[in-house]
């Protein structure tokens, strides 16, 4: 999904949905809400085992849950969304008693409640406005930049990108839950929705 964002090309964002299926289909421990580290069909050991506390590197769940609500805002299949929320909800009490161990899954917890902020770039013509997005800290934002008008025609199947057309001049798109400014062309107006 960094790589899309950084290259909206739509293989990498059909890529990231494929393997966020294969995750929930091959890892996912229904009975305790919360991802094993190895597959249904790995050779058979003594325990599955699980990562679950954010310490020196965030843990395997919490990767997960922050990956699976991204899912859900780029795609919006219910079943990430479902899936993310079942994770919080299952390390939420451990977590409100040892919060140092579930740093990354506290951001992920801030972000579902907050709701992110949805950026889209389309035609970074205007520099001045570019290199502001780019450079501005928007810790609780997804922001995808489409490059040319193919790109945004190979992605029209796909919510986050519904509506939005190319224009010969940078137009900036901003969302929150689900609802987009209209298409903003400067700096003033772009930072008024920020």
């Amino acid at each position: 999904m960094d790589v899309f964002e950084i290259e909206p090309n739509s293989k990498y964002l059909k890529l990231a949905l494929k393997l966020g299926h294969h995750l929930i289909d091959h890892f996912w421990d229904s009975e305790n809400n919360s991802f094993f580290m190895t597959s249904d069909d790995h050779e058979k050991l003594i325990i599955r085992p699980k990562s679950n506390y954010d310490l020196s590197l965030p843990s395997g769940n919490s990767v997960s849950s922050f990956v699976m609500l991204r899912l859900y805002h780029l795609s919006q299949e219910q079943s990430f969304l479902d899936i993310s929320i079942k994770i919080m909800e299952s390390q939420a009490q451990i977590a409100a008693e040892n919060p140092f161990g579930f740093g990354y899954l506290l951001n992920t917890l801030s972000l579902y409640l907050e709701k992110p902020i949805e950026i889209t770039v389309i035609n970074s013509e205007n520099s001045e406005l570019c290199k502001s997005l780019f450079t501005n800290y928007l810790p609780n934002s997804f922001m995808v930049t489409i490059q040319n008008s193919d790109q945004l025609k190979n992605l029209s199947e796909y919510p986050f990108f519904t509506g939005k057309s190319f224009e010969d001049k940078t137009s900036v798109f901003i969302c929150k839950d689900f609802t987009c400014s209209l298409a903003l062309h400067t700096l003033d107006e772009v930072n008024s929705k920020l």
